[in-house]
C-alpha cells in the first residue's frame, strides 16, 4: 500500500501495522523536508478530515500527522499537528 492507501485503510476503522505506520511517517518527513509548497497544499477528502476530526479541506499532511500522533505520540517535542500547523502560517 503507499501513504494514502494506509491512511483511508485506517480512516475506514482497520488497523495499521508497523509498515503501514512507518509509511506515514517517511511522508510526514518528506513534506517537512520538501521545498515544493504543492506537496503541502493537497487537500485531503471529506471522508479523511471527518474519520481524523479535522476541518474540512485540511491538507492530507495534516490528517497523516493526526493519526501518527494517535498511534505513536511523539515522546519529547511538539506534536506532530503542531508542527504541520505551524508550517501553514
Amino acid at each position: 500500500m503507499d501513504w494514502k492507501t494506509s491512511l483511508d485503510w485506517y480512516c475506514s476503522g482497520n488497523t495499521l501495522d508497523n509498515k503501514d505506520i512507518e509509511l506515514l511517517e517517511n511522508e510526514y518527513q518528506q513534506v517537512l523536508k520538501a521545498n515544493n509548497n504543492e506537496v503541502k497544499l493537497e487537500v485531503a477528502p471529506k471522508h479523511i478530515c471527518t474519520q481524523t476530526g479535522i476541518p474540512y479541506n485540511s491538507l492530507w499532511i495534516k490528517a497523516v500527522a493526526v493519526v501518527l500522533d494517535r498511534l505513536c505520540p511523539v515522546k519529547a517535542g511538539q506534536p506532530r499537528t503542531l508542527i504541520i500547523d505551524k508550517l501553514r502560517k
